[in-house]
C-alpha cells in the first residue's frame, strides 16, 4: 500500500512536469503566432503603401500630360490665330 501510494505520488510528479512542460510550450508557441501575425500584419500593409504611392504617381503623370496637351492646345490655337490674322 506504501508502495502504491508513492508509485501514484511519482505518477503525480510526472504529470505535473509533463503539465508545466506543455503550458510553457503553449505559451511559447502562442508568442510565436502573435509576432508572425504582426509580421504578415507589416507585410500587408507594404504592398498598399506602393500601390498607394504608383496610384498617387499614376495620377501626377496623368495631370503632368494634361497639362502638357492643354499647352500644346494653346500654341496650336495661337498659330491659327495667327495665321488666320495674316492671312
Amino acid at each position: 500500500m506504501v508502495t502504491e501510494a508513492a508509485n501514484v505520488e511519482e505518477q503525480l510528479a510526472s504529470m505535473k512536469t509533463t503539465l508545466d512542460k506543455l503550458s510553457r510550450e503553449s505559451a511559447e508557441k502562442d508568442a510565436q503566432i502573435k509576432r508572425q501575425n504582426e509580421q504578415i500584419t507589416e507585410l500587408m500593409k507594404r504592398p498598399e503603401k506602393k500601390s498607394s504611392e504608383a496610384s498617387k504617381k499614376d495620377s501626377d503623370e496623368e495631370d503632368s500630360d494634361k497639362e502638357s496637351n492643354r499647352a500644346e492646345e494653346s500654341d496650336d490655337e495661337r498659330k491659327a490665330r495667327k495665321d488666320r490674322s495674316l492671312g
